[in-house]
């Protein structure tokens, strides 16, 4: 779908909002060049088309903290019950395990964005996944079907509720929100730092989108996406 969307951008000039879903995605993609395998029919995969020109380059991972906050409001309200946080850099997970991933192609104009993609994948009525992963879905979540349309309908919305703070200039606040919902935050944890097993505490991410760690010996450092490998 983003492939999709990047060719309406490229010749239809599509407005603002437009949002292109497929229910059968054979070429899902991930972070770092991973696949996003989804089962025909039983989730939900889309992007949406958004022109956040007020926003600076710089800033662009609040962009992407917005949308990772609208993510986690709509499972959130699905899943009332459930254990769900935002992972670093966008991921959502329920229980620990992963339910959502987003992944944003921006395209800029001087020093500000020009036109980004959000891709959205959520695991809605899928129960099996290919071994190896560690997945979740709203059904396994809910003993129930899911209406994918009803998701859709809910991510919008709280898509919209959060791009609109984005461009009343609320960073901060966004920034606040997916620091207070942070998976693992304020917790001694194993994870490979630089292909290093450390034990380290998540104190929070910053502006730039860094994750900021607290060593055992007190020191802080922080980090790119590519520089940590999660245990989970």
């Amino acid at each position: 779908t983003n492939n999709y969307a990047r060719q309406l951008v490229r010749d239809k000039t599509p407005i603002e909002g437009t949002v292109i879903v497929a229910k059968d995605q054979t070429n899902g993609r991930g972070q770092r060049s991973n696949l996003w395998v989804a089962e025909p029919y039983m989730n939900l995969t889309c992007s949406y088309v958004l022109k956040p020109v007020f926003l600076a380059a710089k800033d662009q991972f609040i962009l992407s903290a917005a949308v990772a906050l609208a993510v986690f409001e709509t499972i959130s309200a699905l899943l009332p019950k459930e254990n769900v946080k935002v992972k670093w850099p966008n991921d959502v997970l329920v229980n620990g395990k992963k339910i959502a991933g987003i992944l944003i192609e921006n395209m800029l104009r001087g020093s500000n964005l020009e036109t980004s993609i959000i891709g959205i994948g959520i695991n809605v009525n899928q129960v099996q996944f290919p071994a190896g992963f560690n997945p979740t879905s709203i059904k396994l979540n809910a003993a129930s079907d899911v209406k994918i349309e009803a998701v859709l309908d809910l991510l919008s919305a709280q898509l919209e509720r959060f791009y609109l703070q984005l461009r009343e200039g609320k960073l901060d606040t966004l920034l606040e929100s997916f620091n207070s919902n942070l998976f693992e935050r304020g917790i001694l944890m194993n994870l490979q730092v630089n292909d290093k097993l450390e034990s380290v505490m998540i104190v929070g991410v910053e502006k730039t989108g860094e994750l900021r760690l607290e060593h055992s010996n007190g020191t802080q450092t922080l980090h790119q996406h590519y520089e940590i490998n999660w245990l989970l």
